[in-house]
């Protein structure tokens, strides 16, 4: 048994060694030259990653990248279309809201796979100008099909944005077809929280009305550096993005994800998702969650279960979104056996 602490929560991640040591390398401005190389390859690397013309970083979760990507749908216009299946397809609904945006939801219970029969005809219903939806539910695991939901988009020649917090650097993931997509550093992308990342295939459009620091032209016309934003955890993330490349660990990670895939099934415990996610809700037995989260604890393997929609509703959450080395995610996978055998 290891007493190395294993964290697969969906958030912060676990953080390899490389990506630690270079967080804690000297601070250094953000107007001086190092800082402007190590930002320029952070997000050409990005770009090529992604397959998208444009990737701006700003301070801020991901929660802030949904605030830009918001405001500049509300420069379009026009109204649109949300889909939700989940907690984070109902907060796109919730800011949407709240910002003034013009939208028809089209809401599914959690879990539920969206309909694209059901998409098109409430397309037909109006002049819309665009989609928003999120890529991976996070509540959930569910991986909604963005391609289909991007070839819709581009048949009735509308807009698509989409919220990948969960896909980016989890999945091989192709953002060419999108308008605007959004990340964050600290899940599937293997660094720490603290950065909001915005991808994008146009140009920003400018609104006067839009707050300064949620205006995606700002950052444009400032060359992605209008306010102060860390040195350190810029470096942080391009090593992360470097680890994230090799063709190795990609492998390793989704071997691992459909082993624990097939343990959940075996013990019927996983009633969304499938094997090609990497972020597994598990509704236990009643009366079991506590015995699992504190033997899993104990073990010293670190989960989700304690964010308010978790807790509402007696849920426990594995995420594989970090850097992680084969014997750790092999104890985890036989930890979880244990365990799982004991309660069910």
């Amino acid at each position: 048994m290891t007493l190395e602490k294993i964290n697969l929560s969906t958030g912060p991640v676990h953080i390899s060694d490389a990506v630690r040591n270079a967080l804690s390398e000297p601070a250094v401005s953000h107007r001086s030259p190092y800082f402007r190389t190590l930002l320029d390859d952070t997000l050409a690397a990005l770009c090529n990653l992604f397959s998208v013309r444009h990737t701006f970083v700003m301070n801020g979760s991901g929660t802030m990248a949904n605030e830009v990507m918001l405001h500049q749908i509300k420069t379009l216009g026009s109204k649109g279309l949300i889909l939700s299946n989940g907690e984070f397809g109902s907060r796109l609904s919730r800011q949407a809201k709240r910002i003034g945006i013009d939208f028809i939801p089209y809401t599914l219970d959690w879990g539920r796979r969206f309909d694209l029969a059901a998409i098109k005809q409430l397309l037909s219903t109006g002049n819309m100008g665009w989609i928003l939806c999120c890529h991976c539910e996070t509540s959930t695991g569910v991986l909604n099909d963005l391609n289909a939901i991007a070839d819709l988009c581009e048949a009735h020649q509308m807009h698509c944005f989409v919220d990948c917090m969960s896909s980016v650097g989890t999945t091989h993931l192709n953002l060419s077809k999108v308008t605007m997509a959004t990340a964050s550093s600290g899940k599937g992308l293997g660094a720490y929280p603290g950065l909001a990342l915005v991808f994008s295939n146009v140009a920003p459009w400018r609104s006067d009305n839009t707050p300064t620091y949620l205006d995606l032209t700002n950052y444009a016309l400032k060359n992605n550096i209008p306010f102060t934003i860390s040195s350190n955890l810029i470096n942080a993330l391009h090593t992360a993005i470097l680890q994230k490349q090799t063709t190795a660990h990609t492998s390793m990670i989704h071997q691992y994800c459909h082993r624990y895939y097939d343990i959940l099934q075996r013990y019927d415990v996983v009633p969304f998702g499938d094997r090609q996610s990497k972020v597994f809700t598990l509704v236990l037995p009643d009366g079991k969650k506590p015995t699992f989260t504190a033997y899993m604890d104990e073990k010293q393997i670190i989960l989700s279960y304690e964010s308010e929609y978790l807790v509402k509703r007696n849920w426990v959450q594995l995420a594989v979104l970090g850097h992680y080395r084969e014997n750790q995610l092999d104890y985890a996978a036989a930890t979880l056996e244990q365990c799982l055998e004991r309660i069910c």
